[in-house]
């Protein structure tokens, strides 16, 4: 590692481990902003220096993300997006430590914990381009908190709008977006069901034949009284 690193990080390790406390959390606090600058400031640092440091200490990474306190929680989200944008596709062996959390912030009652948290998934999606990240809306989409169903179904949207065609266009990624698309029309609030329309719209230009299969066989499940119906696009 580079000497920024070696004088830095033993720092860091001690301060962003330390339980939260009335006392302690500005100390964490200061310590995931540090973390912060010193990956930005790291071009000179390989990738897996930063992915070493940062499954040693995503537990506390994440104790962080999940605090009551938004000042200790906003940096430490913000933490993961500039690990994601320096990171780029190299972020994959991270995302399962980090992002199931910043879903899980995303059905809180706090609109700024929830703006924050859907920020940071959007940015994860734009700057790492990893496709695997399907998976997890697929998973969130049937969760009971509206704000988690919409950040599934934006998630699933901007993914179908920024990420790779033939990645999006694998088996395994077609019948992640179909379900989604299925859950996400007929979901009971209106703005999931509006971005459901518009994920089946991204679909089918970006694979028109593959989206008018999955028509074909809406219809047909649906019955021989059914055979003008369309998706209620």
């Amino acid at each position: 590692m580079s000497p920024s690193f070696k004088d830095i990080l033993p720092l860091i390790r001690s301060d962003i481990s330390l339980q939260e406390t009335e006392d302690s959390w500005e100390k964490i606090c200061r310590s995931i902003l540090s973390f912060s600058e010193l990956i930005r400031a790291s071009s000179g640092n390989s990738s897996q220096d930063i992915i070493i440091i940062a499954r040693e200490l995503h537990r506390p990474i994440n104790n962080a993300m999940k605090s009551e306190r938004t000042r200790l929680s906003g940096p430490a989200t913000d933490l993961i997006a500039t690990m994601a944008s320096e990171l780029g596709t190299d972020f994959e062996p991270l995302l399962h430590l980090f992002f199931p959390t910043l879903l899980l912030l995303c059905a809180r009652t706090s609109k700024v914990v929830v703006g924050r948290a859907r920020s940071c998934i959007m940015s994860i999606i734009e700057t790492t381009q990893l496709v695997v990240v399907m998976s997890y809306f697929i998973q969130s989409i049937r969760d009971k908190s509206v704000s988690l169903r919409t950040v599934a179904a934006e998630g699933t949207l901007a993914c179908l709008n920024s990420l790779n065609p033939p990645d999006l266009a694998k088996e395994e990624r077609t019948k992640e977006i179909e379900g989604l698309i299925r859950m996400s029309i007929r979901d009971a609030n209106a703005e999931v069901r509006k971005i459901g329309k518009q994920i089946y719209q991204a679909y089918e230009l970006l694979l028109p034949i593959r989206a008018e299969r999955f028509v074909r066989a809406r219809i047909l499940c649906a019955g021989p009284l059914s055979h003008n119906i369309r998706l209620a696009f």
